[in-house]
């Protein structure tokens, strides 16, 4: 038991040996994409999505983290069958994997709460969901230069989920390409 809390000490000690205030930056960010869906059996053509964010970036050795607060918009559509919209605001956290300088992989992980917005044309259906916890998952490449307070992104994401209405459940799924920029203070 000793040796195990021993190590552990030591582990938390080397992460956070040069971990000071220093190593914390703040930032805001905002990005656009191409988003596309399917809700139950109804695949969701191209449309386009963004964010907005502001968090913050702390410089731990070996894995650098980020975490932020984000709002979210999507919109796909499907001729003129209809459309589909997600609002949701989440937190968000990405661990860069730091294997080359200044192009850096990361993953991510999020958490919030999204609404989603169904309309059809044909059907003369419209029905908007309650807000639900989704869970969203980010894997990307930044493009991070240590001179300039601006880094740029590709992401890929992947959201989820069982939304309930008030007269049936929809399970849906999105895939949403994004390219995001962030302005460090």
């Amino acid at each position: 038991m000793r040796t195990k809390l021993f190590l552990l000490f030591f582990l938390g000690m080397f992460v956070f040996s040069s971990f000071d205030a220093k190593a914390v930056s703040f930032y805001l960010g905002t990005g656009l994409g191409d988003s596309k869906g399917r809700v139950e059996h109804l695949h969701l053509d191209d449309k386009h999505a963004f964010v907005f964010s502001i968090g913050s970036h702390f410089n731990i050795p070996l894995f650098p983290v980020r975490t932020e607060i984000e709002y979210f918009n999507a919109k796909m559509q499907k001729d003129e069958i209809g459309d589909a919209k997600l609002i949701g605001y989440s937190l968000n956290t990405y661990v860069n994997i730091p294997l080359l300088p200044i192009l850096v992989p990361y993953v991510g992980i999020g958490l919030g709460t999204m609404k989603e917005k169904f309309n059809s044309g044909v059907l003369d259906f419209s029905r908007q969901s309650n807000w639900n916890f989704v869970p969203q998952y980010m894997v990307g490449i930044d493009l991070d230069l240590p001179t300039v307070p601006v880094a740029g992104s590709m992401e890929y994401r992947y959201i989820e989920r069982k939304f309930d209405f008030d007269v049936a459940d929809l399970k849906s799924k999105y895939h949403i390409f994004m390219f995001k920029a962030r302005v460090k203070f």
